[in-house]
């Protein structure tokens, strides 16, 4: 058998400040993940929508606890669509653990799928390192699964929550080289067809208001103020709209050196790792769960004349 590479990335997870649920600081999401484990001892437990709630086609996701003696929690995130998974899982709710079928389906043309998706997660203090699956919109189902479970069993007032991007070393000596970041230029172009709640749609929506329905390119740019460079983050944040051609066609950034450049989705931190499949297209999952755990610790220790990116409790570094 041969291997398989596989992404992954580490996100910074926040939680978002409301009057009926007060933002949590610090975050410390493996705590909470702890408790959650502790008192959900189902898959009913651990589903995500409630099983009650659970319809024909709907998208749902159940998680499924490693154990491993460390202070983060691991764990697999299964996101299936209910009523369209009768060949690969046996849907128990009362059961301590999930049936996965370990035989492979093919698609129509013999191509090894997967009908239940899995995503693996490792979360420590406000860092979240997550296997890149593919699983559109995996990371907003996780963090919705996790926040509705803390909720249920743990922290009825827990906050909701949102992730942002985090540049790697090599994005943050960049920004160093060039004396910081001027301006972010986004673009989107006119046979593109930005989500209504991306950055590139709000754009888009505000040409419609203002009556231009033709355009070969809309633009726009957010400049530093002086002396005051532009965050490496706020640049990166829009690299996920760019990359998942869900809001943006393109962004540029231009450094006070006036050099510019765009193509940054490589500067996001992240790991690729070469993992032994189990069957074609299908990773070894004690792999992956080893590979996470070590590239938790690499990034809490410094390299290549850099501090390190959290410390020992998940906690991110405010210094490069």
């Amino acid at each position: 058998m041969g291997t398989i590479d596989r992404g992954l990335q580490l996100r910074r997870v926040l939680a978002i400040d409301g009057q009926r649920y007060p933002a949590q600081s610090p975050l410390r999401l493996h705590l909470a993940m702890h408790k959650v484990f502790e008192a959900a001892t189902t898959v009913g437990d651990r589903h995500y929508p409630p099983k009650e709630k659970v319809k024909e086609g709907k998208t749902c996701v159940f998680l499924e606890p490693v154990k491993k003696t460390i202070s983060a929690v691991l764990f697999h995130a299964y996101v299936y669509t209910a009523g369209l998974t009768p060949d690969q899982v046996v849907r128990d709710f009362d059961a301590l653990q999930a049936d996965i079928q370990a035989t492979p389906i093919k698609s129509a043309d013999e191509e090894p799928v997967e009908v239940v998706h899995r995503v693996a997660c490792l979360v420590l203090g406000d860092a979240l390192v997550i296997e890149n699956a593919r699983v559109y919109g995996s990371i907003p189902l996780v963090l919705s699964t996790m926040r509705d479970l803390i909720r249920r069993h743990h922290d009825k007032t827990f906050p909701a929550l949102k992730v942002v991007d985090i540049p790697s070393r090599d994005f943050l000596a960049l920004v160093a080289q060039h004396e910081g970041i001027k301006k972010i230029s986004a673009r989107v172009n006119f046979e593109f067809t930005p989500e209504p709640k991306s950055f590139g749609g709000r754009l888009d929506k505000l040409f419609e208001k203002a009556g231009v329905t033709r355009y070969k390119q809309i633009s726009a740019t957010v400049e530093a103020a002086d002396n005051e460079p532009i965050d490496p983050e706020d640049a990166l944040r829009l690299v996920q709209e760019s990359e998942g051609a869900t809001g943006l066609s393109a962004i540029t950034v231009t450094f006070n050196d006036k050099v510019t450049m765009s193509g940054l989705d490589e500067y996001r931190e992240r790991k690729v790792v070469s993992i032994q499949e189990v069957r074609p297209g299908v990773p070894a999952q004690t792999e992956i769960e080893t590979e996470m755990v070590q590239y938790l610790k690499d990034l809490a220790t410094p390299q290549d004349g850099f501090l390190r990116i959290i410390d020992e409790e998940g906690v991110f570094l405010t210094q490069p």
